[in-house]
């Protein structure tokens, strides 16, 4: 698996770096009652795939028009 295929589950490092924010933005981003980021825990990890990243910015973009 790579960061290509829409399944890659990314960690919250990674998300901050494609997101260009925090890692403490991308935690409170996703463990919100009503979480913002869309998240996959793992046991106690987060993690992100790629696919739904991409369809939470495209989702962003459409608000900001």
């Amino acid at each position: 698996m790579s960061a290509e295929d829409p399944d890659f589950l990314m960690t919250p490092v990674e998300v901050a770096k494609r997101l260009r924010v925090s890692v403490a933005w991308v935690r409170d981003h996703c463990s919100r009652m009503h979480p913002r980021l869309p998240v996959v825990r793992v046991g106690d990890l987060l993690r992100f795939r790629a696919r739904d990243i991409d369809r939470w910015l495209d989702e962003q973009a459409r608000r900001a028009q």
